[in-house]
Formats: structure tokens, sequence, C-alpha cells
């Protein structure tokens, strides 16, 4: 086997599969979502991260890359071009300038090609039609792709590289326990499609359909292929979507309408599809029976009703009180507390609005915005840190009884004179001394790993420690909390449902919630407007991306959410945040008023 399909076994296929999470790091292209000052023009360090796409990490570093790697870099534009980058000595070579990168759309993959022909702006890729043996290396790809206002960035790019391919498990069982021993596979799909280079996502291939052979697995009737993502097609012909060959016998069976769900193959993820031979035929082993979805019934509970999370002392929206600017009637001045609505009134005589809610001392929730390299703060990539710690000034507000018992009885202790917790103290003009501490310590992260770390001192990820020295901090509670202890959960596939569930559960349950958009920028929600159905119609976020080049100096925003199915990307029931940016995932954390309880049983808070 050549070195390059071992380099790829080793790093893909090796690597585990699941949905592709990526870091919680921006990418917006909004002018305000990057630096406040713009670098010189100087030598890009790209940074390829493969956290996303890579499983467990071995205790000796493996999934890293390493000298010789080499990875294809698209830089979008007219022409666009292809560069390939090499590993060498630690560094990705020839080095290219921030002048070499376009208008900042850039997509990158792994591993890297020679005959690559950005047609219509695409990168097109196939998979073997036979998998069986190298095929199936070969077949798999890593993709990154993001938006950059170049102007403003520094001159430190981070890719996050997820799976591009979709992973079909089939998984065979016989009624009497027993398969022959020459059984054998193939399913029919379309072997070869595209990723836009202009919007990083993959199009459905429009080649014809081929018979792949997958790979075998160690278990006897388990195989798996890599296909490119791609609507699922039923086969109703009599040739069939899979074909089982066992001696001289085929058993043909055409494609479900969905498969666990989905009508389609996402990039990055793994069907699973469990078939059940029985008197030679084949059918879907039965499925226990869902539980009950409860947001598929209006909910009288929540209906029309507006509320803010645990301990928010602010007004909800209301048209009639709210404050109206245009660009023909600012206000210099903000009212804290006040809400304002930005009416737009465009050239071609459409008129769009938005809401905010200027912070005020005393409100309860919090915007902590990044301060844009500002006093050497290099936080580009750190919107994960100001979710983080918002939600832990929230905590720490919100249990300031119980952080009131533990200071003094702990006070003392030495990891208080080597790490000193930062102050919990917040407004705009000072900024918030959490946020600082994170940059100070670490670079990207996933989004909620700042809270657990903070409270308990789990520190599951070290490959993006700046300081050393931090690695052995015990958490800021870690004499009450124990790293075992589940403060942060992380919560994927949003549906329509699923989305309306948790947000509910930590309105009644005291909880703070951060969400991810587009899989890779973290915010924090502090409430929620519900519409007649008792479904979510509104959240009130705050952006960490908008602070100094807001007037308004932190402020919560009133946005539209919706709801959409088979959309053209080929996702199923999915949450937006008005309607393209997509609710990819959403993370809880609990006061757990219980833990505190048992560690002081005489403190009684106020509320």
């Amino acid at each position: 086997m050549s070195r390059l399909f071992e380099d790829i076994l080793r790093k893909t296929v090796l690597l585990l599969w699941g949905a592709a999470l990526l870091m919680a790091g921006c990418s917006e292209s909004d002018p305000a979502t990057e630096g406040l000052g713009a670098a010189p023009d100087g030598e890009v360090e790209f940074v390829f991260d493969l956290s996303a796409a890579r499983a467990a990490i071995g205790e000796d570093g493996s999934g890293e890359f390493e000298d010789g790697d080499r990875i294809g870099v698209y830089v979008y534009g007219y022409p666009t071009r292809h560069f390939i980058l090499t590993l060498e000595n630690g560094a990705w070579r020839p080095k290219l300038k921030k002048s070499d990168l376009g208008d900042g759309k850039i997509s990158a993959y792994y591993p890297a090609r020679e005959d690559v022909r950005p047609e219509e702006n695409r990168h097109i890729h196939a998979v073997a039609s036979d998998q069986s043996g190298e095929g199936y290396a070969e077949s798999d790809m890593l993709w990154a792709h993001r938006e950059i206002d170049l102007s403003t960035v520094s001159n430190r790019i981070e890719l996050p590289f997820a799976h591009g391919m979709h992973r079909l498990k089939i998984r065979l069982t016989s009624a009497d326990g027993e398969l022959p021993e020459d059984l054998s596979v193939e399913v029919r799909n379309r072997n070869e499609g595209s990723f836009s280079l202009f919007t990083g996502t993959p199009q459905d291939p429009e080649t014809d359909e081929v018979w792949i052979t997958p790979h075998a697995g160690e278990q006897a009737g388990e195989f798996t292929a890599l296909l490119f993502p791609q609507k699922l097609a039923p086969y109703t012909s009599g040739d069939g979507w899979l074909r089982i060959h066992a001696g001289d016998r085929t058993i043909m069976y055409n494609a479900p309408n969905a498969i666990g769900g989905s009508k389609s193959f996402e990039a990055g993820k793994t069907t699973t599809l469990d078939l059940r031979l029985t008197d030679g035929n084949v059918e879907p082993d039965p499925e226990p029976d869902p539980e009950p979805d409860p947001g598929l019934e209006p909910d009288e509970e929540f209906r029309n009703k507006k509320l803010w999370l645990y301990g928010i002392d602010s007004p909800v929206y209301d048209p009639e009180t709210v404050i109206e600017v245009s660009p023909g009637n600012p206000i210099d001045n903000y009212t804290p507390n006040v809400w304002v609505k930005y009416v737009y009134h465009w050239s071609d005589g459409t008129t769009t609005e938005s809401w905010k809610l200027p912070w005020g001392e005393g409100c309860g929730w919090y915007d902590v915005n990044k301060t844009y390299w500002k006093d050497d703060a290099e936080d580009g990539y750190m919107c994960w840190a100001g979710a983080s710690s918002n939600i832990l000034h929230w905590w720490i507000d919100r249990n300031k009884e119980y952080v009131a018992a533990y200071d003094a009885r702990y006070g003392n202790e030495p990891e208080f004179e080597k790490y000193p917790r930062p102050s919990a103290d917040f407004s705009p003009a000072s900024k918030s001394a959490i946020f600082r501490l994170f940059i100070d310590t670490f670079q990207n992260r996933g989004a909620g790993e700042g809270v657990s770390w903070f409270i308990t001192g789990l520190n599951a990820n070290t490959s993006g420690i700046d300081n050393p020295t931090m690695l052995d901090c015990p958490g800021y509670f870690g004499r009450v909390f124990k790293k075992t202890d589940v403060v942060y959960t992380d919560n994927r596939a949003m549906s329509k449902s699923r989305f309306n569930q948790i947000i509910k559960h930590a309105l009644k349950n005291r909880q703070a919630l951060e969400f991810t958009t587009n899989g890779n920028h973290a915010m924090t929600i502090w409430g929620a407007e519900f519409d007649d159905e008792g479904y979510i119609g509104y959240i009130y976020y705050a952006d960490n991306n908008f602070g100094d080049q807001d007037p308004l100096g932190a402020a919560c925003i009133r946005k539209e959410v919706t709801y959409q199915k088979d959309d053209i990307m080929g996702l199923n029931d999915q949450t937006y945040l008005g309607t393209s940016i997509r609710i990819t995932a959403l993370g809880v954390a609990d006061l757990h008023r219980d833990i505190w309880r048992q560690a002081f049983p005489d403190v009684q808070p106020e509320d």
C-alpha cells in the first residue's frame, strides 16, 4: 500500500465517524465579526484543525498532520486559484500572503490532488466503485470552508476539517442466526459529485448510478461504503438499490423512503441500515416504536408567552413601548433596558426591521463581546469563550449565596493563591475578566468547554492551550464540583420539536442556554417568545461578534426562528435563525443546586 493510502487510512478511515461537529470558532464574513484593526499584509499562518474529523486522540498524539502531508487550498475568485501546501518542519509551505487570498472565501481539502480542475468553481470528488480494498481509503476526503473579512482578520487563519463523505453501514442478520460465508453486498448510487467553492456545500451528484462494492467489516454481515453526500433516491426497478449475493443467489432490495428518519446522506455522518434475511428474501429489522414527540402538538402551557431565563429582570418585547430608529432618525444615547427597533428603507423600496435591547445594570443577562485584538487580546476565534463567559457570569450571580459560602470555607486554600478566580463583575465598559482569562489561557475550543473547565477543572482538550501552567488548574469550584460532574451538556440535530423541548425545559428548570449556528459560531440565548401553538417564534440572544462597533456596547437581539423540511441541502426538519442561518446545537448549563446543597446545607438562596 502506498504511503498516501496509508496516511488516509490512518488519519481518516480509522477516525470515529459521527456528525461533523465543528469547533465553535467564528467564521462569519460580516466585517463586524472579525478584528478591529487589520494586520499588515504578511505571510498567513494556516491552522488546519482535525478535531471535528477525528475521534479520540491517542496518548501518543496520533491523528495530527505529519511532515510531508499535502493539503489543497482553493481561493475563490475570478479566476479561482488552487494551491497545494505541504507540511515541512511543522509549517505549511509555500507561505501565502493575505493578498493571495482574494476576497476571503477559502476552501481546503485533504489529501491534495494535482489533477483538480475547478470548473464552474466546484471541487469534484469521486468515490471508488470497488471499496473492498484500498478503494475505501481512497474514497474519503476531509473538507473545510471559511469566509473571512481579510481587511480586519489577523494573519492566523484556522480551517476546521470535517469528513466530506457519508458512511453507509449495512448490517445483515438472519432469522436463524446463521449467515452464508460467501455473503457480499453491492449498493447503487451516484459516485461523483462536487463541493461549491463559493459556499463550501456539497451539491447533489448528476452522474449516472454505479454499483459500489462496500468494505467488509470484521463482524460477519457488516459492510460499509463511503458515498458522496446526496438525497436518498428510492429505486423501484428490477435492479433494486442493494444486491445481496450468497453463492449463486442474488436478493434485490429497494431503497426505503427514509433510513433512520433521514431522506439524505449528509456529509460527515453515518447511516446504519439493519436488514434481516428470511427465506430467500430481505426485510428491514423491526425498530422499536419511537417515544412520543412532545413538540408535535400545540402546547397550552407556553401559548403566546414571552419568557426570560431564570433570574433575568428585563422587559419582554412590546411593540407599544419600543423606540424606533432609522438612518433618518438616529439616536446617540440609548436607554438601558428599553427595546429599540431599527428600520431600514432600501433603495429597491423594501424595508427590513431588527430589534435590540440595550444592557442595563442588574438586568440579569450578559453580552460578553470579543475585544478584537485590543490590548494584544487574540480573540478572533473566541466566540466559544464569549458564550461560556456569559453563562459563567449568570451562573455565579444566580449561585451568589453558595459562592460566598465557598469562598468563606476555601478562600485561604493554596489553589486560590496560585489560581485566583477572576472577578464576575460585568459592564460593557469594563468588559469581562472571565473572558480575558480564556483569551490568556486558550485558543479555539468547543462550545461549553469553558464552562466545564472553569467550574470543575475538566480539561478534555489540551491541544489549544496557550498557557501550560493552567493545565493544573483544579477548577474555581473544584472543592465542591468533581470533574465527573456534568455541568454542561451539548445537544445536536435541532429539529423543531427538539429545539422547543430543550428551551422549555431550561425555562422551567433554571438553566442557561448556549447555541451554535452553522456548526461554528457560539452565542447565548436569554429568552424566547412563543406563538399561538406554543412553539418558539422568536429568541432573545447575545452575539459576541457585536460589541465595540455597536453603539449599544452590549445588547440582546430579538430575531425570528423558522423551521424547514427538505431544504435544498437535503436536510430534514431543521431549525433556523431567520431564514438562512441553521441552528445546529444547543448547550445547557445547570445551576446544580443539588450539588451545592450537599456541600452547604445551611445556605438558603434568596430564591
